[in-house]
C-alpha cells in the first residue's frame, strides 16, 4: 500500500514539473521577441520622413542690380536727360543741380573761408570762381541767384547754371566732368559721346537740352582749342530753366 502512494505520488510531481517547466519557457520567449518588435517600429519612423527643403527657401537669391546707361546721344541736336543727369561729377561724386557750395567742398573742391560770409540779397546773381588747383589754372564757376524775399548765405544759396573753365593751353583731366565730358577731351571724343550737336561753328558746339522729369529744358555748349578733331575741351557751360 505504502509502495502505491509513493509511485502516485512521484508521478503526481512529474507532471507538477513537467507544468511549471512550460511556463518558464514561454515567458523567456516572449521576453527576448519583445525588444525585436519594439526596434523594428522605431525604425520605419526616421527613415520615412522625407529630407527638409527648407534650406533652398531660406537663402533668397541675390537682387539684381541694373548698371546706368549713361546719356543717350542726341537726336536732331537735342539731349534728353533726367534731372539726376543735371549734374557736375567731382572725384567721382556727382552733385547734381542747384550745385550747393556745401555739397561741392564735400565732393573735394578745395574751400575757401574768404566766400563763407558772402550774402546774396533777394533777386541777387553772384558767380563764384571756384579753384580746381594750386595754380588757379582750372574753376568751376556755379551761377547762383537769389530768388527769395531775404537775404541767404552763399553756402545756402542755388544755382541753375555750371561752368567748368581753364586758362590752360594743353587742358588736363582733373577729376571733374559735366555730362560724361572732361577738361581735355577730344572734339571727336565728344561727338562719339553726346551725338551731332544743334550748333557747330568748329571750336564752339552746342546741344538744345531737354528735361521731361522736372519740365525743364536749357543747353549745353563747350569750347575747345581749336577746331581740329584733336583738339580738347577747355570749357563747359550747362544752362537749365524751368519751360
Amino acid at each position: 500500500m505504502k509502495k502505491y502512494f509513493a509511485m502516485l505520488l512521484a508521478a503526481i510531481m512529474l507532471l507538477a514539473l513537467a507544468g511549471c517547466g512550460g511556463k518558464t519557457d514561454e515567458g523567456t520567449a516572449s521576453q527576448q521577441t519583445a525588444p525585436a518588435a519594439s526596434s523594428s517600429a522605431a525604425a520605419p519612423a526616421a527613415s520615412s520622413e522625407p529630407a527638409p527643403a527648407a534650406s533652398a527657401e531660406s537663402t533668397p537669391a541675390p537682387a539684381e542690380q541694373s548698371a546706368s546707361g549713361g546719356i543717350a546721344p542726341a537726336s536732331n541736336g537735342t539731349l534728353t536727360v533726367s534731372k539726376a543727369d543735371i549734374a557736375v561729377v567731382v572725384n567721382g561724386t556727382s552733385v547734381p543741380m542747384p550745385y550747393s557750395l556745401k555739397a561741392l567742398e564735400s565732393a573735394g573742391v578745395p574751400a575757401d573761408a574768404d566766400r563763407d560770409g558772402i550774402q546774396l540779397n533777394a533777386g541777387d546773381f553772384f558767380s563764384a570762381n571756384l579753384y580746381l588747383d594750386e595754380n588757379e589754372d582750372y574753376l568751376l564757376i556755379p551761377a547762383y541767384y537769389n530768388g527769395g524775399d531775404s537775404a541767404v548765405s552763399i553756402m545756402d544759396a542755388e544755382a541753375e547754371e555750371i561752368t567748368m573753365t581753364t586758362y590752360a593751353d594743353a587742358p588736363q583731366d582733373q577729376g571733374v566732368s559735366i555730362f560724361g565730358v572732361s577738361f581735355g577731351m577730344s572734339r571727336s571724343e565728344v561727338k562719339a559721346l553726346l551725338g551731332e550737336p544743334s550748333n557747330d561753328s568748329g571750336d564752339y558746339v552746342e546741344w538744345h537740352i531737354e528735361v521731361p522729369d522736372i519740365a525743364y529744358e536749357g543747353t549745353l555748349s563747350m569750347y575747345f582749342t581749336e577746331d581740329s578733331d584733336s583738339a580738347g575741351v577747355s570749357q563747359v557751360d550747362l544752362t537749365v530753366f524751368s519751360k
